[in-house]
């Protein structure tokens, strides 16, 4: 079977699904579904785990998110009936309603995977202005594009019911919790970091990794250290890319708590960086208004951290009882920091206890097999 995904950006940094979408295709490629993948603007995966080839990159018009490409179309009618199946990532941008135009067209069966973007949160929390833009797109376009597809695909039930207080989903369309994960087992070696990211030996870390969004709220980190005042043998570690102007806020913040020499960013990593951070810290935290899965916490988790993630994440509703599952308040997150994030037993307990729940669920080989009959069971194989 061959499988096209469509997303918006090839770009690593940029964060969202594209991690997700090359990891499961890498592992269901030895199983028999050869995926391809076409998005928009300069390919920058460093760990790239599927062959170039397979990736295909189309330019868009500069300043506007919407992703209008001039070459998709025609793109689509050279390629389309090479597949058997198309896989739409995420709402709100131009290769959507393009290519599932041309699906119809081509008689392709596709397959909408919103990653969040049709949750209330994502609609109705993001200020007024993008609450009407979305508002009018879902009349104008997006409702014909869900209206025509084969199936909704979500990665859990509560994604699942929040998309559907958010508009009237088309009642003609399968709602489909799908399987979902990242790439196999790590390993465990001795990985040499850049400059950037190497912290002293001496230092206990507590690591942020991710896109950094106002919405991913490291600003309440960086109050929640302040009022739980962590000793000097910790630093908290933000990594990750984000809009400038943010991250010179959060600078800023910083500055102002005089916590100059506790908290510490280094951009966006990959490869050796990454791995050398997840090993090295003592926790991940996640204190994210919104998040429909949660990658980075996932990978953690591989890597033997401790994790500590907002009730908003929805990978806690699969942790055990007793998780580090907090509420997105400060006095919540700096009591965590105050009380037990610098207990070294408890740490260890959590990692263990998460672990054991976690990548038992999200077993790698169980995740691309279970992906492949989804896929199949939807389009009628």
């Amino acid at each position: 079977m061959r499988l096209l995904h469509i997303i918006g950006s090839l770009d690593q940094r940029s964060g969202g699904p594209l991690r997700a979408v090359l990891d499961l295709s890498a592992m269901s490629e030895p199983l028999g579904l050869h995926c391809e993948v076409l998005g928009l603007g300069p390919v920058n995966i460093p760990d790239n785990p599927i062959s170039p080839q397979s990736i295909h990159s189309l330019q868009s018009v500069a300043f506007t998110s919407y992703g209008y490409a001039p070459g998709l179309r025609q793109w689509c009618r050279n390629n389309l009936r090479r597949f058997d199946v198309v896989m739409l990532h995420g709402l709100w941008m131009y290769p959507n309603w393009a290519v599932s135009r041309e699906c119809i067209d081509a008689r392709v069966p596709y397959i909408v995977f919103p990653h969040g973007m049709l949750d209330l949160w994502s609609v109705q929390e993001q200020g007024s202005l993008s609450r009407i833009k979305k508002t009018m797109y879902w009349h104008l376009r997006e409702k014909r594009v869900l209206r025509d597809c084969l199936a909704l695909f979500f990665t859990m039930r509560r994604e699942l019911e929040n998309s559907s207080l958010t508009f009237k989903l088309p009642s003609c369309v399968k709602l489909v919790v799908s399987p979902y994960g990242t790439a196999s087992p790590v390993s465990f070696l001795a990985a040499v970091p850049s400059a950037k990211v190497e912290q002293g030996q001496h230092l206990k870390i507590a690591l942020f990794l991710g896109r950094v969004h106002p919405g991913k709220r490291a600003d309440l980190l960086i109050k929640a250290w302040r009022a739980s005042e962590v000793g000097p043998e910790w630093k908290l570690v933000i990594a990750g890319n984000g809009d400038q102007s943010y991250i010179a806020s959060l600078n800023q913040l910083v500055h102002q708590l005089k916590l100059d020499d506790a908290i510490k960013f280094v951009g966006p990593v990959t490869g050796t960086d990454k791995q050398y951070l997840y090993q090295r810290a003592s926790w991940f935290l996640l204190p994210s208004e919104h998040e429909n899965f949660g990658i980075a916490a996932m990978e953690a988790v591989k890597y033997g951290c401790a994790i500590a993630i907002s009730d908003q994440v929805y990978l806690a509703d699969e942790m055990p009882e007793g998780s580090e599952i907090l509420p997105v308040r400060i006095d919540a997150w700096s009591k965590f920091m105050r009380e037990r994030m610098q207990n070294d037993i408890w740490q260890k307990q959590q990692a263990r206890k998460v672990a054991e729940v976690l990548l038992r669920k999200f077993d790698h080989n169980e995740v691309a097999q279970n992906w492949i009959d989804t896929i199949e069971a939807t389009i009628g194989c």
